[in-house]
């Protein structure tokens, strides 16, 4: 029904709906009725309709605006001020200034939570302005807006049909067809009026119920009216205009039921009509499939189904058939303001008339809240929740887990050592890098060691022509010397070879760089043995778990338990204890033993020595064991001679 710019329900946030027409309606229409024949100026006319809008919704300030000829802007023209100084009018200016001209250009009515603005305002929560487009001979030529505070009774489904039925009056000051449209609605307002009254004369919710499907049936020429309360989230028809007796059985009921049904489910009212075309019929058939079915085995061309809400929560539904009389938007304004008077008093009804065992089961509950009286609420309120603590302390489990520190560390190590006496030439790593098999870790300078394999492999190539020509001489005695000479030269390449390839110190295994950042040691000499980078591999890590010794009875070989890391504490990893060391040792400044899991590294991102906490399940214990089982244990152990 309403465009919404903000978060507010009108109906959502209204209280009970009869007391929307505190002030004297009628009076109010008729009023503006005379204004109409009397034939006055535009403004005057206006003026009057804006006090109209303030008086019945008890605004805080209202606003009288004109459409500009592309209706895209809207000129403040009158204003009323009851509840609130001029300063804080103007504080509102801006906000309503937009509100209006949306509600012009879009011809829908517009509504807006905002603010407390400037001095002297009410002291409130907030407030909700509220935009009406009025109509006028071919188009919107102004709007009202007005303030209100955000728990106004006005604020509900009926307050706003009431609302937008006195911004009608406009088309009864602009055209004759829009006067009898306008003596059509207040005929029918006044019927209905009798309606209220006549309803409230009853206090069972059948004869009620009865009542308002006969003369809602008479007021508003429909076929024929059906009433249904809901109970337990289900309807039930207690009454349908023209019976006397309602035969559950039979289909039409069923239709009728299921059609408010439909209205328990959305908990909104419910239309359908088969004049709509197109993508409109279409809507409609989606949306309201059940009323749909009704019109068509009942023949209506039109059922509007309407719930009757307490608060928030749908008591009863009143649906009504169209098929001769046409349905227009008046009709359905009319029947949602009469019916939001009537639904806080068909409620109490309701209530009334509940059965013996429900009453008995009721007072059942509310036997406690009356021994333990009116007074002292707050007291008797922590005795309950004391009460509830002690049993749920008494009967109630947790889970008992093992919580402590742990940290990652890698399966095992790999340390490269110099091979030979020789200087560092470059560090590529250093600790924390990444690395892959096969790539540079170190590389020590060999320039000495291929200088000496070139000058080995020439005094070789001397050494093996000697040979041959001993060979040619047949000098065998001289042949064996020399061939004894290139063995040793052969093996003296070799073992330089190997230096030359030994020169670049690569990785064996993917891991990561544990110590030995060399970036400042470049041409530092280093002994054959020296430790020079130390890597880790990173498949699979060891998470030590420090267990604190008043814990480590309850641990166990094969227990699960889960642990997160200061790097990524939202993430939660999986372990199982798979060793628990049988010695305690010193971490920190305590004494704890170390149980260890081995922990799959299948995202990639952990790394030796990341810290973090772990927790190993134990099982689940008694909430008051677990709770208290550190102070007994510690005063056991301290005060038990």
């Amino acid at each position: 029904m309403a465009d919404q710019t903000s978060e507010p329900s009108p109906s959502g946030k209204a209280q009970e709906s009869q007391n929307v027409l505190r002030l004297p309606v009628l009076a109010i229409v008729e009023g503006l009725e005379q204004k109409c024949r009397q034939d006055v100026p535009p403004e005057v006319f206006g003026r009057e309709l804006l006090r109209g809008f303030v008086g019945l919704s008890d605004a805080a300030y209202g606003a009288f605006w004109r459409a500009d000829e592309s209706r895209r802007a809207a000129a403040l023209c009158d204003e009323l001020m009851p509840l609130v100084s001029q300063q804080a009018a103007r504080g509102w200016a801006d906000s309503l200034s937009e509100l209006a001209a949306g509600a012009i250009q879009q011809s829908i009515i517009r509504y807006r939570s905002i603010g407390e603005s400037g001095a002297q305002s009410p002291a409130d929560k907030g407030y909700t302005a509220l935009a009406f487009p009025l109509q006028g001979e071919s188009s919107v030529a102004a709007c009202i807006t007005i303030v209100v505070r955000n728990d106004s009774p006005v604020l509900s489904d009926a307050g706003i049909a009431l609302l937008t039925l006195l911004g009608d009056l406009t088309l009864a000051h602009s055209s004759a067809s829009a006067s009898t449209r306008f003596e059509k609605s207040y005929r029918m307002l006044s019927e209905a009026w009798n309606v209220v009254g006549e309803v409230l004369a009853f206090t069972g919710p059948v004869e009620m119920a009865q009542l308002i499907a006969e003369r809602s049936r008479a007021t508003f020429g429909a076929d024929r009216v059906s009433v249904g309360i809901v109970k337990a989230g289900k309807a039930r028809i207690i009454a349908i205009s023209g019976e006397d007796t309602i035969d559950r059985r039979s289909n039409i009921v069923q239709l009728i039921q299921a059609a408010h049904g439909e209205v328990v489910v959305s908990g909104q009212p419910a239309f359908y009509t088969g004049s709509a075309e197109g993508e409109g019929r279409a809507e409609l058939l989606v949306q309201n499939p059940q009323q749909e079915f009704l019109a068509r085995e009942s023949g209506a061309k039109t059922v509007y189904s309407v719930p009757l809400r307490k608060d928030k929560d749908v008591v009863g539904i009143v649906t009504f058939e169209f098929g001769v009389r046409p349905f227009s938007e008046d009709t359905r304004r009319v029947i949602d303001i009469t019916l939001g008077q009537i639904a806080s008093v068909f409620h109490i009804a309701l209530q009334n008339d509940r059965g013996i065992v429900k009453r008995a089961a009721e007072r059942l509950v509310a036997g406690p809240k009356w021994l333990l009286g009116k007074e002292h609420p707050w007291r008797k309120a922590g005795l309950a929740a004391a009460v509830a603590v002690v049993m749920f302390g008494i009967f109630g489990r947790w889970e008992f887990n093992v919580i402590g520190n742990c940290r990652l560390e890698p399966s095992f190590r790999r340390v490269y050592a110099a091979p030979f006496d020789t200087t560092i030439k470059a560090a590529p790593v250093r600790p924390g890098d990444t690395i892959v098999k096969g790539q540079p870790v170190v590389e020590l300078d060999r320039d000495e060691i291929e200088l000496g394999l070139r000058e080995t492999k020439s005094k070789r190539a001397g050494v093996e022509k000697e040979m041959s020509s001993y060979l040619a001489e047949q000098k065998l005695s001289e042949y064996e010397e020399s061939k004894a000479r290139d063995t040793a030269l052969a093996a003296e390449i070799e073992l330089l070879e190997r230096r030359v390839t030994q020169s670049t110190v690569r990785a064996e295994f993917d891991g990561v760089v544990i110590t030995g950042d060399l970036r400042e040691d470049i041409g530092r000499p280093v002994r054959m043995g020296e430790h020079l980078v130390e890597v880790a591999p990173l498949e699979n890590l060891v998470l030590e778990i420090e267990v604190d010794q008043g814990d480590i009875t309850y641990a166990a070989v094969g227990q699960a338990g889960v642990f997160t890391t200061k790097a990524r504490p939202t993430t939660a990893l999986s372990f199982t204890v798979n060793k628990i060391r049988p010695a305690p040792e010193v971490r920190g400044r305590s004494s704890v033993y170390v149980a260890e899991a081995t922990v799959a590294n299948s995202g990639g991102w952990l790394r030796p020595g990341m810290e973090g906490a772990a927790k190993i399940r134990i099982g689940r214990r008694n909430v008051t064991w677990v709770a208290l089982r550190k102070p007994v244990d510690w005063a056991l152990l301290h005060l038990w001679w």
